[in-house]
Parts: structure tokens; sequence; C-alpha cells
């Protein structure tokens, strides 16, 4: 599985979908690929992470002529329609995992999900709240003779360290291993696209034993 190093960030991010390059160069960039095949997507997705003592941060840049969402409140399926996603198993158990969604219109999805195969079915407890989660959406549209279309979005996360109730270390030590994995689901008019940093080989992103390493770094550290 990849391994993605997070380095520790002495200026916290803005989250407010502009990825500042000033703040997030510290981070590697990763692509994410096809989930079924591992290929590239025909709309990619460039995704970051860095973190400090109080947030794990995320970032993922998408190509998109047509970025859309209807689903307006909290908690409502947006995995139906166009989203990103963060999935995180501080514990490395693979059998219950923390799955945080963001859809352009800046709408939220949380789950504290449990999967363990010897107690089928999948549960995903939505009564868990990830309080002090902050997030952020920026959409760039542009003017064409068809009319006015997307370009890309952009989508921040701030996700906090103490809202994450198995995590050995709050704030995460230098040398911490989590399991991980990145997502984004684009509906688009003629085909739909599932990407992911860690591709599961199959068109179900709930596969924690294909979730990556995310190898938390100290200040400085490459």
């Amino acid at each position: 599985m990849p391994t993605y190093r997070c380095r520790k960030t002495r200026k916290a991010p803005a989250v407010d979908g502009a990825i500042d390059p000033k703040v997030w160069r510290l981070a590697q960039p990763v692509q994410l690929v096809l989930a079924d095949s591992g290929k590239p997507p025909l709309q990619p997705t460039e995704a970051r992470m860095l973190y400090d003592d109080d947030f794990l941060y995320a970032a993922f840049h998408c190509v998109d002529s047509d970025a859309w969402g209807a689903l307006p409140n909290r908690n409502d399926p947006l995995y139906l329609e166009e989203v990103v996603e963060v999935f995180l198993d501080p514990a490395r158990r693979r059998r219950c995992y923390v799955e945080i969604e963001v859809s352009p219109l800046n709408v939220i999805f949380e789950a504290f999900i449990l999967n363990d195969p010897r107690c089928p079915p999948l549960q995903g407890l939505t009564q868990w709240t990830c309080r002090g989660l902050r997030t952020a959406v920026h959409v760039e549209r542009e003017m064409t003779p068809r009319g006015r279309v997307s370009r890309f979005w952009n989508c921040e996360m701030a996700i906090p360290f103490n809202q994450l109730p198995d995590a050995p270390h709050v704030p995460p030590k230098p040398g911490d291993r989590w399991r991980a994995n990145l997502y984004r689901i684009d509906r688009a008019p003629r085909l739909d696209e599932h990407s992911a940093w860690s591709p599961p080989g199959i068109l179900n992103f709930h596969r924690p034993e294909k979730f990556g390493e995310l190898l938390f770094l100290a200040a400085g550290e490459r």
C-alpha cells in the first residue's frame, strides 16, 4: 500500500478553499487514480495533507467541467452526488474508521464506520459528529459560448485530532502511522468516475485492507 509522508506545518492553512501555495507547497502532492483499474481518470484530482498540534488538514484540487451538488443538509447521502472523501483509521484496526465527505456545495457527511467482516453488514453511525471540523470549497467557473461552466473545484478540510476516538496519540507523534485513504466521486453527464489515492480494485471505497499508510513526520523532516 502507498505511504503518505504527512509533514507538520508551523503555519496553519486558512481553510478557505484557495489552497494557498505558500502553505501547501510543504505538502506532498498525490494524484488520485481510478478506484477499479488504477488508471488516470478523465478529470484528475490532486490531494495533499498536512498537520499541526490540533488538526489534520486535507486539500483536494478537482478538475471538473460540471461541478454540481443538490443535497443541502448535513449527513444527506452525498455519496450519491459529487464529493471528496477522507477515510481515517488511526488505530489500524481495519474494522472501524472515520469517513468525512464534502460536496461542491460545502455540505458535510460524517460517520463512524463499523466494517467487521465477522459481523456484517457495514454500519455507518451518523450520530457521530466531528465537532470543530472546518471545511471550505471554491468552485472556479468561466463563461463560454455554451454558457457558464466550471473548470475546477477545491476543497480544504481541518479535521480536529481530539474528535478521533481511537487515535493512539493526540496530537500524533512523529513516526506514528495511521491507515487512511482519499477518494473522489465525479458524477459527469456521460461517465461517473470513482478515484482513490490507494485504489481498492473495485468500485467500493469501504475496503480498509486497501487503505494506505499515513506517516506523520516531525516539523522540518522530509
